[in-house]
């Protein structure tokens, strides 16, 4: 498993085994495969900068935060990057990514202060177990978690877009560091397509070979077309292995056909492949989304291997960022838009095909929770809990506020799925989880970022001429909702007895109500997925945890720094 960390203080205490030391004191690690390019150092007399993951930063950048580590260096470059400074006073400053895709951990354990981007590796220093509340509240409404804490007990998460100091004696002393610039639609635009360039380029440039899904829909083929300029990119298509033309494979086919460094690789699912039929998912640092298809993710990673992949691009995230629900409805009834929100909700409720006065009520009541999409808490739970604050920026609207939450969750979730990947030698890349692309994202007007006459106006626009003409012009992709029915249906008995297991002891569900779902479900009537995924993947990874070894940790005081 590829992760960093360290500890606040001096060089004596225990290293995670096998780990590469940075440097000495205060104490910096590398664990796992990392291209050279993605852990970079520099030191002087006044200490160390380190800057871990893929940063468009160059050498120069990196000298200039010796003199100056300013704030604006979260979102200064492309990428998905940790800023950490080491003084020689033994304190650490880590800026902490505004997205959360790098997300950090701290735990206080053999008398220190020890951080990593791995809170199941702390928690096997710490001796820790599962964070039940923590674990609850992800299942009640998974994009809010308890803030500051981990899928771990006593492992707690600093918060995103911050400047934190790290001190062995003392609680990490956190400020906030980020907020959204403001920039015109047009401006925003032309800054997203640079920095997706920019975020691919870093990837894709240290790479062996390099691959991107290839969906057929925009997010996915943004990024694999963006790829397939700067070298050879193998394009992956997942699609049933009874249909060999139409819909997405052609869409993707058609992308291929455009770019001559891209090479086509199909992966056909049959009823192997089915959500639920496989939950034997590696031990992660908190549940993964994708637990449900794993028997379809192994499959892809897999052929990725065969294949030589060590990169390997996702488009996940592409929804949330650009096609939001419409809550910018309220922020326009706040600036008093009236007109513009009552033509707004027309053509919403035309598209939904829904009265507009519902959502006109709300938009001007300021009840943007009413305009989301998102069902509420889900009526299995076996315990309730009250919502806790967010601590996202003052000042953000209804819409930026639903975003940047979505985002993180996403994102943070994504680190999950990274470490899936990371079990088969492949580093996995979500670039729409970059904090850069987030907060170009923040900086054009929310009214404008959503539509309901154009599919994803901004990313649309950001594309103009990287795409071929039909496949810029495409509304959306296929869905698989019916595989989901369809594999519950056939694993109906495995699942039933799944949720007789560990969450149900600990009271976090009633199972008597989940069954009842689950049989609804398998007949095919209309079910509440994403809650349904969620519980199945929680419980998945308790199974996972209790079956893998912890993280070892060596016990020498001293390892020397590698060259």
């Amino acid at each position: 498993m590829r992760w960093f960390g360290g500890r606040a203080g001096g060089v004596n205490g225990p290293l995670p085994a096998g780990a590469r030391v940075l440097h000495p004191n205060p104490m910096l690690w590398v664990a796992g495969s990392w291209q050279p390019e993605h852990v970079r150092t520099v030191t002087d007399r006044r200490g160390t900068v380190a800057v871990i993951g893929p940063c468009e930063a160059t050498g120069a950048d990196l000298v200039r935060l010796l003199h100056e580590l300013p704030d604006s260096a979260l979102t200064a470059w492309a990428g998905a990057y940790t800023i950490v400074r080491l003084w020689p006073t033994g304190l650490v400053t880590v800026l902490t990514d505004p997205a959360n895709a790098c997300p950090i951990y701290t735990v206080r354990a053999a008398g220190a202060l020890v951080w990593g981007s791995s809170s199941r590796a702390l928690a096997s220093l710490a001796g820790s177990g599962v964070d039940v509340e923590w674990l609850g509240r992800s299942l009640a409404d998974p994009t809010a978690p308890l803030p500051g804490r981990s899928a771990w007990a006593g492992v707690a998460m600093l918060p995103a877009g911050r400047r934190c100091t790290l001190h062995p004696d003392a609680p990490p002393r956190c400020v906030p560091a980020w907020k959204p610039r403001t920039l015109g639609f047009a401006h925003a635009a032309r800054c997203l397509r640079e920095t997706l360039t920019a975020a691919v380029r870093v990837r894709v440039g240290p790479a062996r070979v390099a691959a991107s899904d290839l969906s057929g829909g925009l997010d996915s083929t943004t990024l694999a077309a963006l790829a397939a300029t700067m070298g050879p990119v193998l394009g992956v298509t997942s699609h049933p292995a009874q249909v060999t033309g139409g819909g997405d494979l052609d869409y993707a086919r058609m992308t291929a056909g455009a770019f001559p460094s891209m090479t086509h690789a199909l992966l056909p699912l049959d009823e192997s492949h089915l959500p639920y039929l496989d939950l034997a998912v590696p031990a992660t640092d908190e549940p993964a989304p994708s637990t449900v298809s794993w028997a379809m993710l192994s499959a892809e990673f897999r052929l990725l291997a065969a294949a030589g992949v060590d990169c390997h691009l996702t488009g996940d995230g592409g929804d949330t960022l650009f096609l939001p629900p419409p809550l910018y409805l309220a922020d326009l009834a706040r600036r008093r838009r009236y007109l513009r929100v009552f033509r707004e909700a027309q053509r919403w409720a035309r598209l939904r095909r829904i009265s507009p006065w519902p959502l006109l009520a709300s938009a001007i009541a300021g009840r943007a929770d009413r305009l989301r999409d998102t069902p509420g808490s889900p009526d299995w739970l076996g315990i309730r809990f009250d919502r806790v604050p967010d601590g996202l920026p003052a000042g953000l609207g209804h819409a930026d506020r639903a975003l940047l939450t979505e985002a993180r969750f996403v994102a943070r979730t994504a680190h999950a799925e990274a470490q899936l990947a990371d079990t088969f030698g492949i580093c996995l890349h979500n670039p729409y989880t970059d904090a850069r692309v987030l907060d170009t994202l923040l900086a054009a007007p929310s009214w404008l970022r959503a539509s309901p006459t154009r599919y994803k106006p901004l990313l649309s626009d950001a594309t103009v001429g990287l795409l071929p003409p039909a496949v810029h012009a495409r509304g959306a992709k296929g869905i698989f909702v019916g595989d989901h029915h369809q594999g519950l249906r056939a694993q109906l008995d495995p699942v039933m007895r799944l949720i007789d297991g560990q969450l149900a002891s600990l009271g976090l569900i009633d199972p008597r109500k989940v069954r009842a779902v689950l049989r609804r479900a398998a007949a095919g009537l209309t079910t509440p997925w994403g809650s349904i995924s969620a519980l199945v993947a929680a419980e998945a990874w308790l199974r996972a945890i209790d079956a893998e070894p912890r993280i070892e940790w060596s016990t020498a005081s001293r390892q020397p720094v590698a060259p």
